[in-house]
Order: C-alpha cells, then structure tokens, then sequence
C-alpha cells in the first residue's frame, strides 16, 4: 500500500479526534498531550490529538513541535494572534476527522480517561457533557471561594436568562459526535469563555440529546477567567439571550 493510500485509510477509519486550546501552556502542554495519547492508545482504533495554539507568546507552539516524533497522532494548528478560547476549539472541530469529537483544558482538570465513561453515551446523543455539580461528580481540588461563588452565581444566570437547564455549562469536557460539533460550531459567534453556551443554545433549537455525566475536576493553576471578566461575560450573555430569544 502507497504512503498516500494508508494516510487515506486512517483519516476514514479515525475514531477520536481530541482536541486541546492552549494559550501560553508551556508548563502543561506536554504532559496533557503524553495522558491523552495514554488513554487513548489503550482504546486501539485510530485518533488524534489536534493541539491548537492560539496565539501563544511562550513556548507551547515549540514545545509541542518537538512532541511530533514521539507522538504521531499530533497535529499542531496556529493561531497567529490570540482570538479566544472559543475560536481555537472552533479551529479544531473544523479540522476534525474523528467519528468522535472531544475537547478538554491543557491543564487537564478534567483527566482525558474520563472520556472512557462517555464513549457508551455518546452512541445515543450527539453529544455528551461532563458536570461538576451532579451526582456522583467529584471536585479533587477546589476552587478559592470567591471563584466558586462567581461560578454558581455566573450558572444561575444562565439557567434562567436563558432557560437552559443543564447543570454545568462552563465544565471544559465536552464530546459530540463529529458531523454535530461541526455543524454546531461552523457559525458560531461568541469566542470568549462562553462559547459553550452558545453551542448549547444551538443544540436546544436543533433538538439536540444533551447528556450531562459526572466528572472529577481539579481547579486549574493556570485558569485564566478572572473576576474582572465578569462585565464582558454579561454582555455575551445578554447578547446570547437576544439572537437565541
């Protein structure tokens, strides 16, 4: 078989496709990449793992490119400039060639072995949410706790301006069934932190399943949502509730 022949093959056969935004990540980068491409080895059929920098000013993009040899499954996507969290997920689903989309943070506070428990969910939904905040849900490090009450505060918002019902929008592990992230992603507008209302939004007008599953979750070193957000996220949240109303 022609070297052209077996990327063919591959890119039909892809199963998971596992991507990872990651802005200035350099501490965290190779280690999320090396627990991916574990977990994933161990389910034997064809993935990968689309890192997409976006727009970092240290050395993730580096540090990435010398991980290539070691772990083939990776594919590094720029972002010249930083464009949000939201786009450079959006980079990724337009890429994607796995059956199975995922995406999680860099600094894995979600572990990429959770996706193991939703490989049986997302055979009946097209797509499949992890929350840190139903049953069976652990938190193995926690927030400060002027974050925590910024989070229940920011999803109390939600739930009722925009009538979604789900427990935990903001968690950063979430999985779809490929053809729906893309045609979920495709148009979508909001690029800062709550891209994944908008894409949740979306989902409901389209009559989408939505399963929330539990995850453990650690609070991130690097997390990078500050108080000081807190204007602009009401902003894209009214903006939110006036296009999807």
């Amino acid at each position: 078989m022609s070297i052209l022949s077996h990327l063919a093959t591959l890119i039909l056969s892809m199963e998971y496709s596992i991507i990872i935004p990651a802005y200035n990540e350099e501490q965290s980068i190779e280690n999320a990449i090396h627990k991916t491409a574990e977990v994933f080895n161990t389910l034997q059929k064809p993935y990968e793992i689309l890192v997409i920098d976006d727009g970092s000013t240290d050395t993730t993009a580096a540090r990435t490119s010398e991980l290539l040899l070691k772990y083939p499954a990776i594919k590094l996507l720029q972002h010249r400039a930083n464009k949000g969290k939201g786009e450079a997920v959006k980079t990724g689903v337009s890429t994607a060639k796995g059956v199975y989309t995922v995406f999680l943070d860099a600094d894995l506070a979600t572990e990429p072995s959770t996706f193991l428990s939703f490989i049986p969910a997302l055979k009946d939904h097209p797509i499949v949410i992890g929350s840190r905040k139903i049953r069976d849900a652990r938190i193995a490090k926690p927030q400060p706790w002027y974050r925590h009450v910024f989070g229940n505060t920011f999803n109390t918002i939600i739930r009722h301006a925009l009538d979604l019902e789900y427990t935990d929008t903001q968690c950063g592990f979430k999985a779809f069934q490929t053809p729906v992230a893309k045609e979920l992603f495709q148009d979508l507008e909001t690029t800062g932190w709550t891209f994944d209302v908008e894409i949740l939004l979306k989902a409901k007008q389209k009559h989408y399943l939505v399963k929330e599953l539990p995850v453990t979750w650690k609070n991130g070193a690097m997390s990078r949502v500050k108080l000081s957000d807190a204007p602009q996220i009401l902003r894209e949240i009214l903006a939110l509730k006036k296009r999807y109303r």
